[in-house]
């Protein structure tokens, strides 16, 4: 039998060992983590700057597009004192191929939808005709008319609530969540979601025939606007004339406002209508990589040709 001295020497010595590996597997494991952390930091730091930096580029893109697009309403107006939807400004753009993704572009006429700031005066004042007309428009949509009231409220500079349907200070004062009237033109159209009686899902409806421009007492392009904003030039105007309307010009459009009036005959008089245009809207989208931007221009061009930027927004409206 051995000594009982050597035995308890080697267990010792057999525990040192088992707790020296679990030490070792330890540090390993916490090497491997710290190592993997930094790894994915360092990938994501690689991928937000790569982000940045296509952002950037797209961005150069995008506004590359906006002077491409001033430059094409320009030589538009040398060759034509009308504008219609088979021009070429109106085209929708193929995908370009750009460095290291894609670019895709649209222009689009801006009067041929209803301007709300028309709804009120230069002097801050509604304007009966244009709130009546903007209840056309949305009877036509199959929305409460009495939103026209409310929006005119909201631009007007005065506190007194239109009747019937109209809202002032005092009752967005009132909401769970208060505010105030701008009590001035429209910036954005997406401020119709602040107007009292605006669902988001007629706000959705409502998108594709209103705009909110820098300027009131625009016209109605009758060569690019939809049928329920002809509709909405005159109180007699069934939704199959519009539509009849809207298909009947070709490619070239109406050419004088003679020509639009003789397909109405007497029933119905159209007032606010145009057959040309000065406010264009870029739709710029831009992939570059995994990071995409989308920018809007609104394009101002006035009647000696000039055109310039007065409005732009990325991602949103």
């Amino acid at each position: 039998m051995r000594p009982l001295c050597c035995a308890r020497g080697r267990q010792s010595s057999q525990r040192q060992r088992g707790v020296a590996v679990i030490l070792a597997l330890v540090v390993l494991a916490i090497s491997a983590s710290v190592s993997a952390a930094m790894l994915w930091d360092r990938n994501l730091d690689v991928q937000r700057t790569a982000n940045v930096l296509h952002i950037g580029q797209a961005r150069m893109y995008a506004l590359g597009a906006e002077a491409w697009s001033e430059q094409i309403l320009r030589r538009d107006l040398q060759h034509s004192q009308t504008d219609s939807l088979g021009e070429t400004w109106a085209t929708q753009l193929p995908s370009l191929p750009i460095e290291g993704g894609q670019m895709t572009g649209r222009l689009e006429d801006m009067q041929g939808r209803f301007n709300l700031n028309n709804l009120v005066k230069t002097n801050g004042q509604r304007n009966p005709a244009a709130v009546t007309q903007f209840q056309r428009l949305l009877v036509a949509l199959q929305i409460d008319p009495n939103i026209a009231a409310a929006t005119a409220d909201w631009i007007d500079s005065d506190t007194t609530p239109t009747y019937p349907g109209g809202a002032e200070d005092e009752y967005y004062a009132s909401l769970d969540v208060p505010y105030l009237t701008a009590d001035r033109p429209m910036a954005s159209i997406s401020e119709l979601l602040l107007v009292k009686g605006v669902s988001y899902a007629d706000y959705r409806r409502l998108l594709p025939y209103v705009a909110a421009l820098p300027a009131n007492g625009t016209g109605i392009n009758v060569n690019t606007a939809p049928w329920p904003v002809i509709m909405s030039l005159a109180p007699n105007i069934s939704q199959a004339t519009a539509q009849s309307i809207v298909a009947q010009p070709g490619p070239k459009g109406f050419q004088s406002l003679a020509q639009f009036q003789s397909l109405l005959g007497a029933r119905a008089n159209a007032t606010g209508a145009t057959v040309a245009s000065s406010f264009f809207e870029l739709t710029a989208v831009v992939r570059i990589g995994s990071s995409s931007l989308t920018m809007y221009s609104l394009l101002q061009r006035e009647n000696n040709g000039s055109t310039h930027c007065v409005g732009r927004t990325f991602g949103t409206l």
